[in-house]
């Protein structure tokens, strides 16, 4: 049988089958399978059992199966904690440390180690170690130093017990030199106490002047940085320890070193440094022994400081050491120390600008003039020399760093960029790796620039580019950067093209891609940023060319849905486009296009389901949009029936008229109302939507979640505008729009896309277009065409902006999965668990936290416009707690008359935290009444910014609750009455 078909049990018997047996070979090969039935199946029942028989295998082994059980406890360090009889396996193992056999204690010794973080505080291990360490066996002293490490790590009582021993070993005339080396790394972990954290420091360092052979030096220098982050009152005494032999010791290996610890610690507590440390490092760089490597090290040391932004607190006047320094090496002869220090003068030139320095302008203009002569001086050459590119990748984030805090930056690195692409002299060839890394710089900068229309002059260049690089068809690595850096140009073509729209040039684009050599995944990448950009007629013909190439039925789907919906965008946008004005007729026409396209692609969109896809994300948002959609055309509807009410001058006395009767029908103007009260509750209903598939969106990045909150913001607008309008024509609220504008404002921030910007924008033409009308309009006068041309307005302006599809529509970088294990469980599908009235069932929750990271090649080039890091290599949010919601409901009707059921159990609440990505809670379930219950199991979750979501997955369990007193009193009247 498959082990992926396989379950729990069935595994691990056969596992067990295979530790039973006297072959060796099978023995270890049941063995090393151990580390993926815990990734399968990592539950504390199953892990305890498994772990209880490989310690009855180590028990029992010979010293080979003894290693690979010592293997598998270091693979499985993350289910340890779930061994449940720890003493039992505890005293199998520890058996093995009485044998005769020093290879034997040895494994034992270093097993122990292995498990050290459940076993930490046992006595007998602790002694065990203590008397390794004096072993003259090598191979166990080994052993047991090697536990030492791991056991004072966990232990604070072992580590304050051990301390002396150690101290004394390394103070020691007897111990071997190598012995001392391999004890020295246990004193990193004598850091519970601040006395024990002082002696070990003064031990080490004792032994510095003691030993200065290089190897005692460097373990030593290691040992102090690792004891003095943990104890952070030491660190400003170990940076001027490690200064004073960055300057003093004459050994190369010993400087750099020193200037890694240096890093260190400059990365972990910037703030525990002086001016006086600072200005040391750049004294220490004229010093005529240094190499070029230590040199470059210092400016990365300098570098860490400034990133922190430590700076704030550090002189940068003119003729201080550190602007001298970076003057003095931006030119350098070595490019990689020029880029070093190009990159240190970007970030004190940032400081200087926050700061409002009187000289940040002139450090601005020396950043850029230091980039620019690297730019032109590494790019052409980057191609043949791999110290090039990697000073030239080195460089080019920095680009984004300056534009951020200097206006007029993006403008000229952009210039300076594009020329080398187009430029006859030295031009860069365009299928290459730094053509690529210089367009997805181009595509980051002109992402974030406050203007809008950066590249709109260089369109004509970008597709020139295209038409070049299209002409050849190339094999091999070249055809896959040809196909990268094809992606990269039409998006900059895309950038170039916002705010025109759909151009002529994207026409041509369509035809080049069409004739090319692109292959069609490369077709699908171009149509899904021209998708997310807001040029859908793009995207929909490419996704026309391509989804009838597709060999999967479910991928056929897929792309047809994005057909449609490409389609309908584009409709939308060429409805609304420009500054003409349209009538209701044919913006009722237009949407109901626009709504019969979306209904298409969101059947297209189910059937592109399958079970490892499940779409709920994709379709959810499509149905919010197109509701959101109808809400708009049902709104232009409501605004027509204005034509239909009485003239304003009689329309008060019509409604009083007919207000006097008590059996008149409705007027029209109740008609409007009632419509105009429908829209208001259709757009709060969809944004109550977009707010639920924001908690449900626990592994989305977080531009998805900003398009999210954009589109809820959206339809509170419309719903406002409606209310205020129309709905509760009041002063009092009518003064809060004209006065503080009545509308949330989404945050503001520096990196917003263009769509954020756009919408941001169309919310403040709402505002000024509310406040206009309510100027002029009195709320005891009736509704009239002024109000619903007002309406008519917010809803163009809101539909005039092109739609962005977030990128979690299409590409999930993080799976968060969360598995279930319900006990006790139902053993057939229809079969429920049985439990007596009288008693109460004890409901053990476990689960698993799954996670994986998505790290796909097609996307992070492509998509780097939007998304600041392309690579996203950390989560983007983490499961902190678990909400465990158990509620219980009862099928039909009991039939029991004289019991009483207690509710106070039917809805139960815990919250647990995860560890080691495990979590488990038991609740505690009465049924006083027979009957057939439903057990439903929601499960939800919290980042580690408190904010909770609606993860899942929901469980239901069915339980059967009986009176056996009943039963048992009715088969005695049966025997009775058979009797007689």
């Amino acid at each position: 049988m498959d082990e992926h078909q396989q379950d729990a049990n069935s595994a691990l018997m056969e596992l067990d089958k295979g530790l039973r047996t006297h072959k060796v070979g099978e023995q270890c090969e049941a063995i090393v399978r151990f580390p993926s039935l815990f990734a399968r199946f990592p539950f504390p029942i199953l892990i305890n059992s498994a772990f209880l028989k490989l310690a009855d295998a180590f028990r029992t082994g010979n010293n080979f199966t003894r290693i690979c059980i010592m293997r598998v406890a270091q693979q499985s360090t993350k289910h340890l904690d779930k061994i449940l009889n720890i003493d039992e396996f505890m005293k199998r193992i520890y058996t093995v440390i009485h044998s005769n056999d020093p290879y034997a204690r040895a494994i034992t010794l270093r097993m122990l180690g292995s498990v050290a973080c459940i076993i930490g505080e046992k006595k007998n291990a602790h002694h065990s170690i203590q008397q390794g360490l004096d072993s003259h066996d090598r191979v166990e002293q080994d052993a047991a130093i090697f536990a030492t490490i791991q056991f004072a790590s966990y232990s604070r009582e072992f580590a304050s017990s051990i301390c002396n021993k150690i101290s004394a070993m390394l103070q020691g005339l007897s111990t071997p030199l190598e012995i001392k080396l391999k004890l020295i790394p246990v004193m990193q972990h004598m850091h519970y106490t601040v006395q024990i954290s002082t002696k070990a420091r003064k031990i080490l360092q004792d032994l510095l002047p003691s030993y200065p052979a290089q190897d005692f030096v460097l373990t030593t220098l290691n040992v102090l940085t690792q004891l003095a982050l943990h104890s952070f009152i030491d660190i400003p005494s170990q940076v001027e320890l490690l200064l004073q032999y960055l300057r003093c010791d004459p050994r190369e290996a010993v400087k750099m070193d020193s200037l890694r610890n240096l890093n260190i610690l400059a990365k972990s507590a910037p703030h525990l440094w002086t001016n006086q440390d600072s200005s040391a490092l750049c004294k220490a760089f004229q010093l005529s022994t240094l190499s070029v490597s230590l040199k470059r090290g210092i400016i990365r040391v300098l570098c860490t400081l400034s990133e922190s932004g430590y700076l704030v607190e550090i002189s940068i006047e003119e003729g201080e050491p550190l602007l001298n320094l970076c003057r003095q090496c931006c030119y350098d002869l070595d490019v990689i120390q020029a880029a070093l220090a190009t990159k240190l003068l970007a970030s004190v030139a940032r400081h200087a600008t926050r700061n409002k320095m009187p000289h940040h302008e002139d450090l601005c203009n020396e950043v850029l003039n230091a980039m620019e002569a690297l730019l032109f001086i590494l790019a052409p050459s980057s191609e043949k020399s791999k110290v090039d590119r990697r000073a030239l990748k080195m460089i080019l984030p920095s680009f984004r760093l300056v534009c951020a805090f200097s206006k007029s930056a993006d403008v000229r690195l952009i210039k300076a960029m594009i020329s080398l692409l187009v430029s006859t002299n030295d031009r860069i060839s365009l299928p290459s790796e730094t053509s690529q890394i210089l367009l997805e710089t181009i595509a980051g900068i002109a992402s974030m620039s406050h203007s809008s229309s950066l590249l709109s002059n260089y369109s004509s260049k970008f597709l020139s580019l295209i038409k070049s690089l299209l002409k050849r068809e190339l094999v091999g690595s070249e055809a896959e950067t040809q196909q990268a850096v094809a992606t990269l140009l039409c998006v900059l073509l895309f950038l170039s093209n916002q705010e025109r729209g759909q151009s002529s040039q994207q026409n041509q684009l369509v035809d080049l891609v069409q004739l090319s050599c692109l292959n069609h995944w490369t077709v699908y990448r171009i149509a899904r940023q021209a998708s997310r950009m807001g040029q859908h007629r793009t995207a929909h013909q490419l996704f026309s060319y391509i989804f009838n190439s597709v060999a999967s039925e479910h991928h056929y789907f897929w792309l047809e849905a994005l057909a449609s919906l490409s389609l309908a965008e584009s409709t939308i946008c060429a409805h609304y486009s420009g500054s003409k004005t349209t009538g209701k007729a044919e913006n009722c026409t237009q949407l109901s296009k626009v709504i019969q396209h979306y209904h298409q692609a969101m059947t297209s969109l189910t059937a592109a389901v399958t079970p490892n896809h499940t779409l709920h994300f994709q379709c959810t948002y499509a149905r919010l949009r197109c509701e959101m959609l109808q809400a708009h055309s049902q709104l232009v509807h409501a605004c027509s029936l204005v034509r239909t009410c009485p003239p304003p001058a009689i329309s008060s006395v019509t409604v009083n008229l007919e207000s006097s009767s008590s059996d008149s029908p409705s007027t029209s103007s109740s008609i409007l109302l009632t419509q105009m009260k429908a829209c208001a509750d259709w757009f709060l209903s969809v944004a109550t939507g977009y707010s639920e598939l924001h908690m449900t969106s626990f592994d989305s990045d977080p531009r998805t979640l900003i398009n999210i909150n954009i589109l809820q913001q959206s339809c509170s607008v419309m719903a406002q505008a409606i209310d205020v309008l129309v709905l509760s024509r009041s002063v009092g609220q009518r003064n809060v729009v004209l006065q503080n504008g009545g509308l949330e404002n989404l945050p503001q921030s520096d990196d917003d896309d263009h769509y954020t910007k756009a919408v941001r924008k169309a919310f403040a033409s709402v505002l000024l277009k509310l406040q206009d009308v309510l100027r002029t309009d009195n709320p005891a006068q009736p509704i009239s065409h002024v109000q619903a041309d007002c309406l008519m307005q917010c809803s163009s302006i809101l539909l005039s902006v092109p739609h962005s599809y977030p990128r979690y529509f299409y590409q999930s970088l993080q799976t968060t999965n969360i598995k279930l294990a319900i006990s006790p469980n139902q053993h057939a599908s229809n079969e429920p668990v049985s439990v007596e009235i009288n008693q109460q069932l004890a409901l053990k929750v476990e689960g698993v936290i799954q996670h994986e990271n998505t790290q796909s090649q097609d996307g992070a080039a492509a998509s780097s416009y939007q998304d600041a890091e392309s690579a996203v290599k950390e989560k983007f949010r983490n499961v902190a707690k678990i909400k465990l919601q158990m509620k219980k409901t009862k099928q039909g009707q009991s039939k029991m008359q004289n019991t009483k059921e207690v509710e106070n159990d039917c809805d139960l609440e815990q919250i647990v935290e995860p560890h080691n990505d495990y979590f488990s809670s038991q609740f505690l379930v009465s049924f006083p009444v027979p009957g057939i219950y439903n057990i439903n199991i929601d499960t939800s979750v919290k980042d580690s910014d408190g904010s909770w979501w609606k993860t899942g997955p929901q469980e239901v369990i069915l339980v059967k609750s009986y009176d056996d007193v009943t039963r048992l009193q009715q088969q005695t009247n049966r025997a009775n009455h058979n009797r007689h």
